[in-house]
């Protein structure tokens, strides 16, 4: 293990949880804690650029800072944010406490955008433990609302955001939608489309919401693609290419999917089924492929420009290339 390891391990392990304790602690003196909130503040810098200038293992690095259901203390310090917004853009100086927000949101920022892949694959797994904890709330009697991933649903929605506008074309290849999904409220995507509710996401031809049905698609790099069913809290993941999903999109009435994967040269329509009255397990199954046109390989160089799908109507689609050309194709 290397020295910054080293240093960040016990400022993460010893050092950070004493002043994390005596800073949320009611019994600490005043005067005590806002010395801790500042202490705390430096600390939280001195850890993230540790660990973002020797771009150690992110899961040392978010063990360090306590990210995790249980011990989500950088999350919990950012999670404040919304009500100390008026101190952190007006009021000069800082409270204490929308010093140390500040400081864990920025620390947080650093560690993201230092190793993306790393903080949404490990956001991901917390998301998935959450679900988890989620199904078994009342066995395991916990108010799963007090979680501080419940909490800092708003935060890690910025981080999202802020890494899909800085790094568009790294996050196409990962996993966000069970990240943003966990982070919206699910009663606005009922009236609302998922551009008005979170569009960054939008910006990947790949993803498609369908209001109509509440129903959610991404595809993937490695081919498949993923139905997210808003209605019943459900998802669903089918081989769909042989390589990386470059476009897709719902029909207006919602019945049709199509994908299309330039690097296959293939164009597919799908249809999700359910059993009699809409009971039973919702089933996709491929309806039609058409092989289409090479992409010439300087239209490669944009990948999230590749190729646009547009609905002409409920039976008609049409592929639009970076190179201008637009092929119309029937279900």
């Amino acid at each position: 293990m290397y020295m910054y390891d080293i240093l960040a391990v016990i400022i993460g392990k010893q050092v950070f949880p004493r002043y994390y304790r005596l800073q949320v602690n009611p019994a600490t003196p005043r005067e005590r804690r806002v010395q801790a909130h500042l202490e705390l503040a430096e600390l939280v810098e001195i850890l993230a650029r540790l660990l973002v200038m020797r771009k150690s293992d992110m899961q040392l690095a978010f063990r360090c800072l306590g990210i995790g259901i249980e011990r989500s203390r950088l999350l919990e310090l950012c999670s404040d944010a919304d009500k100390l917004v008026p101190s952190m853009t007006y009021g000069l100086p800082l409270t204490p406490q929308a010093d140390s927000c500040r400081t864990a949101r920025h620390a947080l920022t650093l560690i993201a955008t230092a190793r993306p892949a790393a903080f949404i694959t490990t956001m991901a797994k917390e998301v998935a433990r959450y679900n988890a904890m989620q199904q078994n709330a009342q066995t395991l009697n916990i108010n799963i609302n007090n979680s501080v991933l419940h909490k800092a649903k708003p935060e890690i929605l910025r981080g999202v955001e802020l890494l899909i506008e800085k790094m568009q074309n790294e996050m196409s290849e990962l996993l966000l939608m069970d990240i943003i999904l966990h982070c919206l409220d699910p009663s606005q995507l009922k009236n609302k489309g998922l551009q008005d509710v979170f569009p960054a996401v939008c910006r990947f031809n790949q993803v498609s919401h369908c209001p109509a049905t509440r129903r959610i698609a991404v595809g993937s790099h490695t081919g498949t693609l993923t139905i997210y069913e808003l209605r019943h809290g459900k998802c669903t993941t089918i081989p769909a290419h042989s390589t990386a999903v470059t476009a897709l999109a719902f029909s207006p009435d919602g019945k049709f999917l199509v994908s299309y994967a330039c690097g296959e040269n293939k164009l597919s329509f799908w249809q999700t089924s359910t059993g009699m009255f809409g009971l039973g397990q919702s089933q996709t199954k491929n309806i039609k492929s058409y092989s289409t046109a090479p992409i010439a390989d300087v239209s490669r160089l944009n990948p999230m420009r590749l190729a646009r799908l547009i609905w002409i109507n409920n039976r008609t689609v049409t592929l639009m290339l970076a190179d201008g050309s637009e092929t119309r194709f029937n279900v």
